[in-house]
């Protein structure tokens, strides 16, 4: 599953369990991720924040599927 890392301070909207990440709390993702892939929604420091569907071409660059890091996707 590819990484999406959230920049430093961005990540309290989703520790408030709110669904959307918008494109300019995106600090990086890697490379080759292509839209309605799952991905691994990170912090700058490593921790797990969610996993969520990414969209390349919106301004809500993913939406939060779920916060639980065991869920199976």
């Amino acid at each position: 599953m590819k990484k999406m890392i959230v920049k430093s301070g961005r990540d309290k909207s989703l520790l408030r369990r709110h669904p959307w990440i918008f494109s300019g709390a995106m600090q990086s993702i890697e490379t080759g991720t292509q839209s309605g892939a799952v991905v691994r929604v990170q912090a700058e420091d490593g921790r797990f924040l969610a996993y969520a569907a990414f969209s390349e071409h919106s301004q809500i660059i993913a939406r939060v599927l779920s916060f639980n890091e065991s869920d199976v996707i």
